[in-house]
């Protein structure tokens, strides 16, 4: 009997001591960073293009507009998650793991945003005026993109680490799951397409609080969550 209240002590540590290290995995200071990341930009360019502060920050005539507001708020917001949470990092290690998924997530952003505006672009260019380029946009934006900003991360990773022989250098893996994950990339390409759905469910409002998402995620990455990376 001694034995087992021994082993029933231990366990109850175990539980406990992995619920503390799941708990660890999240960061308050990427919390807040990235949420301040998400509403500062957001309010400085609703009251320098609106007058008044609002989230409606969307050009309805404007393609360059709107992909440079999509872009300032998405980077903003991660890079403030990505500050909180190196102030909270413990090791080199999970500092690294930040800066990488951050990285990860801004070239998300930025290469099939500008894929899709690239095709509005140019439809209007040639006066193509029914909804195939509303579609194509982000069908291309996020089948292009994606794989794109994976190459794109991978490349910026290795030239940091240039003068690194020891370092390990990873590259993250698509899985067919980080195509639906990535709701923040297909709200900004149907924002950025005016695709009538996308305004009846005020995506442009939503969008900025799922970048702040992303950005508190990146934040809070260390090195021993290794599931969506892999060496090269």
């Amino acid at each position: 009997m001694q034995i087992q209240r021994i082993n029933n002590v231990s366990y109850r540590g175990n539980n406990e001591a992995e619920t503390k290290k799941k708990s660890e995995k999240y960061s308050p200071a990427a919390a807040v960073g990235a949420l301040a990341g998400a509403i500062v930009p957001v309010l400085a360019i609703s009251k320098a293009t609106k007058g008044k502060f609002t989230f409606d920050i969307f050009e309805n005539d404007s393609l360059k507009k709107d992909l440079a507001t999509i872009l300032t708020v998405s980077t903003s917001a991660i890079l403030g998650g990505l500050l909180g949470g190196l102030t909270q990092a413990k090791t080199k290690e999970d500092k690294d793991a930040k800066i990488k998924e951050s990285l990860f997530d801004i070239t998300t952003v930025l290469i099939p945003t500008t894929i899709a505006t690239g095709v509005l672009g140019a439809a209007k260019k040639m006066n193509i005026k029914n909804i195939a380029p509303k579609i194509i946009a982000p069908i291309a934006g996020i089948g292009i993109g994606m794989p794109l900003a994976q190459k794109a991360s991978g490349l910026v990773d290795k030239f940091l680490n240039r003068n690194n022989p020891n370092a390990q250098v990873k590259e993250r893996k698509l899985k067919p799951q980080d195509y639906i994950v990535h709701i923040d990339d297909l709200l900004a390409l149907m924002i950025i397409s005016k695709v009538p759905f996308a305004s009846k469910i005020h995506a442009d409002k939503i969008l900025p609080l799922i970048y702040a998402w992303c950005g508190f995620e990146s934040g809070s990455k260390t090195a021993d969550n290794k599931d969506s990376t892999q060496q090269v």
